[in-house]
């Protein structure tokens, strides 16, 4: 049991470095999260793993949950993701195949990934607030501050 632990937390790291130069990187948002959701996937097996943001209201937790069960898929793991200052970015979702709780290495696992989305949303939020803040700087030069910026369309 031991090495099986070790070797899985072996494969995330190694995938980890991967994901963190894509979060470095700048890479959109949601190649991150796809590849974060394969690995884990492949790493825990026969699982079906997707990332549910606050404001996708087409996606709730009720509806993706209806939607697995019509596949056959049972629950194994709803996880959080939080920023550092314990702010809600959305819940790392998992289905199994069968119906079964997560072991010890596998939560570990599961909670690394949480982190790891974690990371990225924050990265890509400081990132289009950076973009914002850019344009407004950029675009507000040669206006009065009452005057709309032009339009972008």
């Amino acid at each position: 049991m031991y090495r099986q632990e070790s070797d899985n937390m072996q494969t995330l790291f190694a995938g980890e470095g991967q994901l963190l130069e894509l979060i470095v990187e700048g890479a959109p948002l949601q190649e991150v999260m796809d590849k974060l959701c394969t690995a884990l996937d492949v790493q825990v097996g026969n699982v079906v793993s997707l990332i549910l943001f606050p404001e996708d209201q087409e996606h709730t937790l009720h509806t993706v949950a209806q939607r697995a069960a019509k596949f056959g898929l049972s629950p194994f793991s709803c996880t959080a993701i939080l920023s550092p200052s314990e702010e809600f970015f959305g819940t790392l979702e998992i289905y199994c195949c069968f119906r079964r709780k997560p072991d010890l290495s596998e939560s570990k696992l599961i909670e690394r990934a949480a982190h790891l989305a974690a990371l990225a949303i924050q990265s890509y939020n400081h990132d289009v607030e950076a973009d914002s803040r850019s344009l407004d700087w950029n675009g507000a030069e040669g206006r009065s501050p009452h005057e709309r910026p032009p339009s972008t369309n």
